[in-house]
């Protein structure tokens, strides 16, 4: 069973399966004094010793508990902890009892209150040998089942359904809410990408109702029961934090509120219709009540994600305007303050008046989410296209289900979480890549960091990393000479510039390249190449290029050297090279600009350690034949139609001043998305240059973020998680100082950034790419006449953006290292690679079910590139 699970098999291990049965496995209960003191004094250094407890104990109990119940099984008798002959521990644990999850002789429920009692004893024994209290000891483990046991398939979900101390934990998503929001995130970022291309289209908008909806009245429908409880001697309203559910503000519901609650049965003599009324005028609206309001469950990610993929939320209430401070007040204090709130006017028809807020031009609205039936008729009505959502939150009656809807406004994290059951036991999960093109699409803060699979990863031997370089190298140019040959084939009169600039056209247009004939027309083609041509010398193209490996936070990649990923690029450069060789012998010459200090202010020995990295890896794959990588800088040095680099400081500082005058008064670290939306509208931007929020929100996640010890992406992600939220005081103050200084680095460098680019275009640095020349764009919207190159198909990442992975097929890609971990790929390491701060930066990652203690010859001869 272990062995079928790819991600069970990383924390689940059995006695003696080790080399040399080198490793133990001793039981949990012995880990008291001396011994579990021992243990302590064995994690890696730089680990504080409750999380390496927390990581490599309770972790691995708790997703191993998971896993054997997805499975049909349940642990009986405990654990073992597997530790090395230092006694060190692995990260993986040994179930010492295991049967069917319905088996007679006990429970699920029994076996979770049996392991959670076996875990409050460590927590008091660490509590002993540490300077820790029991309760925060206690309190670590609480959060580790919490995060274990979130997003659980609905079976998974319901087999932890019983009476035990982990129940409260337990959390599932509804398939069908799921699908709703998901097509609502795809529609919103489908017309956000035509907006893009046509600035003319209405932006996308999603509208949210308030009451019910976003916002849960839990405090203030419980105090309107108890005084309504106190006026009419009923202890079951008094009590209203026991009742099974909470009335919704429409009578459709209250029916389903006295059912639920059995009040009808109770008091048979009250007039429960007439209490409806009474409960409505004793519900408080007034300021201070409105401040307990909850948002619903991930409505903040939610908004977030419309947000991210281009999309606006509204709010559209039926609140009158003399709420309106209130509501604004907690929306802000819940990082929703900068988002447009419509309150109804006075006796106004409700639906009438969402309807003619959302009635404008420059809106299309794509989905709207109400919790009253008249008020979605009226939107359904009026925008037949929208998607009209009803919402029927978690705990509250708020009417009769007709159709579908949702609960929550939370959705699975993309990609789906493994080991929690949303696959069936004959086509089990596999680690997936994220696809993702921005790491701002991923919910970071839901993942799992894996810290203990740094040491289950594999080694290579300097043979074996030659072996895949040269083999890949071997392949790309194989298929490109393959390619070539067919395209000249075809050729009529191969003597005429023209026809060979259409020939080497059609090779560029090879899917394998990634090229968008839209793009980049034949016509375009022939401008570029045919001088070249007609002088018989290579056919010069040029790539902006590259920077640096973005480990700044660690979460994109854990080191800053080039990894498989740029292997493979210089190996699809080799293809180009060799395709249209066959059809233009001359071939192509291709100029790197390097930029890896020119935009940014970054660290010189890291920008060099890079780049003389890069260097050996031409060498090594033999594009040092095909490509020049040059400093952008000393390019135009070198141009004699670039301006004189002895102006660029101060163009630099005039252009920075312009963008301190436009954003004056402005400090992101106040309220961070209010801020953004202000600096939208006063953003000094010329026509053709980046648009200074989408810039800040990419540089956001390239900021360096120091390492500060143990789990590589633990600090990082608790900074991620939500960087805009600076307020909530949920989230420790340290963290949420260093967000604010993590934007404000970000305002600081994004305003360098684009006066760089706006020197550059002053200075004319066009040229470089201009005259007989094709400019290669590595973006997968590319403007009209440069040549769309994907170096690596099927990732939306470049190289230099995160880490190296195998996909299934064993085929290079590229993708964020902490969804790579979170999705249980295991690391492979090259020799000689750079650990930064004791941490190893992985040369590739491949799932873990294709890794040994080595890796077999299928595997390293199978390493290829992906055609598309």
């Amino acid at each position: 069973m272990i062995a079928r699970d790819d991600l069970l098999a990383l924390y689940c291990g059995a006695p003696g399966d080790s080399p040399g049965n080198q490793r133990l496995a001793v039981p949990l209960g012995e880990f008291t004094g001396g011994r579990l003191r021992r243990l302590l004094d064995g994690r890696p250094s730089g680990w504080p010793e409750l999380d390496y407890l927390v990581e490599f104990v309770v972790r691995p109990i708790v997703v191993t508990t998971r896993g054997l119940l997805v499975e049909g099984f349940r642990p009986t008798d405990g654990f073992a902890v597997e530790v090395a002959p230092e006694f060190a521990a692995t990260g993986r644990v040994v179930p010492t009892g295991v049967v069917a999850a319905d088996a007679a002789g006990g429970s699920v429920a029994e076996s979770i209150s049996r392991l959670h009692r076996q875990l409050a004893v460590l927590a008091a024994a660490f509590a002993q040998v540490s300077a820790l209290d029991r309760v925060n000891v206690l309190t670590a483990i609480e959060r580790v089942a919490a995060h274990e046991l979130r997003y659980l398939a609905a079976d998974t979900a319901a087999l932890l359904a019983g009476d035990h101390p982990w129940r409260h934990h337990v959390h599932s998503v509804p398939a069908g809410q799921h699908e709703i929001i998901s097509e609502v995130l795809r529609q919103v970022k489908e017309l956000s990408a035509r907006r893009r291309r046509d600035r003319s289209l209405p932006r996308p908008v999603v509208a949210l109702d308030l009451d019910y909806c976003a916002l849960l009245p839990r405090r203030r429908v419980r105090a309107a029961l108890a005084e309504l409880g106190r006026a009419h001697g009923i202890g079951t309203l008094i009590a209203a934090d026991r009742l099974a559910v909470l009335p919704g503000l429409y009578p459709a519901g209250w029916p389903h509120f006295l059912a639920r609650n059995r009040l009808r049965d109770e008091h048979p003599d009250l007039d429960w219709d007439g209490l409806h009324a009474e409960f409505r005028k004793t519900l408080s609206w007034s300021h201070d009540a409105l401040l307990t309001d909850e948002p619903a469950p991930g409505l903040v990610r939610f908004v977030r994600a419309i947000e991210h993929a281009g999309g606006s939320v509204v709010w559209v209430t039926g609140r009158r305007p003399r709420m309106r401070q209130a509501t604004r007040e907690l929306l802000v204090r819940h990082g929703l303050g900068h988002l447009d709130l419509h309150a109804a006017p006075e006796h106004a028809d409700v639906g009438r008046h969402k309807v003619t807020v959302l009635c404008r031009a420059d809106w299309q609205v794509v989905a709207a989410f109400d919790d009253l039936r008249s008020n979605r008729a009226a939107l359904r009505a009026a925008f037949p296209d929208a998607a009209v959502v009803a919402v029927r939150p978690t705990g509250f009656s708020t009417e009769p289900r007709i159709g579908p809807g949702i609960a929550t406004f939370e959705f699975l994290p993309h990609p789906t979480p493994l080991g929690r059951g949303h696959a069936t036991r004959q086509q089990r999960a596999k680690p997936r890549l994220s696809h993702a093109t921005s790491i701002a699409e991923l919910p970071v803060g839901e993942f799992s960091t894996r810290p203990t699979i740094w040491d289950l990863g594999v080694q290579l031997t300097a043979e074996q990393q030659t072996r895949i370089i040269e083999a890949l190298c071997t392949a790309a140019v194989q298929a490109g000479r393959s390619l070539g040959s067919g395209v000249r084939e075809r050729l009529s009169c191969p003597a005429e510039p023209v026809v060979l600039a259409r020939a080497v056209w059609k090779v560029l247009m090879a899917k394998q390249f990634g090229a968008a004939r839209s793009a980049y027309p034949p016509e375009a083609a022939e401008a570029d190449m045919v001088a070249a041509i007609a002088a018989g010398a290579r056919i010069q193209f040029v790539l902006l290029g590259p920077p640096v490996k973005q480990n700044g936070s660690r979460l994109k990649a854990l080191g800053g050297a080039p990894d498989l990923a740029e292997v493979a690029v210089l190996a699809r450069i080799r293809q180009l090279a060799a395709a249209v060789e066959q059809v233009y012998p001359p071939g192509i010459q291709v100029l790197a600009l390097a930029d890896p200090a020119h935009f940014r202010v970054r660290d010189e020995r890291r920008c060099a350690d890079y780049h003389r990295l890069f260097g050996q890896l031409l060498e090594r794959t033999g594009a040092h034949r095909v490509v020049t990588v040059v400093d952008i800088d000393a390019a135009a040095d070198a141009h004699p139609d670039c301006g004189d680099r002895a102006q660029r400081p101060e163009l630099l500082a005039k252009h920075r001043d312009r963008y301190a005058a436009a954003f004056a008064g402005l400090d992101v670290r106040r309220d961070p998305l209010a801020v953004l939306a202000e600096a939208a509208e006063r953003d000094p931007r010329e026509p053709g240059q980046p648009r200074f929020v989408e810039m800040f929100r990419s540089v956001l996640h390239s900021v360096d973020v120091p390492y500060q010890g143990g789990d590589p992406f633990a600090w990082s992600q608790q900074l991620y998680a939500d960087p805009y939220e600076l307020t909530d005081t949920a989230v420790p103050a340290p963290v949420r100082t260093a967000r604010a200084d993590l934007l404000a680095a970000a305002w600081r460098e994004t305003i360098t950034y684009l006066a760089n680019k706006h020197v550059d275009h002053e200075l004319n640095y066009q040229a470089l790419w201009q005259r007989d020349r094709v400019r290669m764009s590595l973006s997968i919207r590319p403007e009209h006449g440069r040549l769309r190159f994907i170096p690596i198909g099927g990732s939306g990442v470049l190289p230099w953006h995160g880490t190296a992975a195998l996909n299934d097929q064993h085929e290079v890609s590229v993708d964020y290292a902490i969804s790579l971990v979170h999705q249980g790929f295991l690391p492979v390491y090259a020799p000689d690679l750079p650990a930064p701060n004791g941490v190893r930066q992985p040369w590739f990652m491949l799932p873990a079910a294709t890794a040994r203690d080595d890796l077999d010859r299928s595997v390293l001869d199978r390493i290829r590139v992906r055609n598309k």
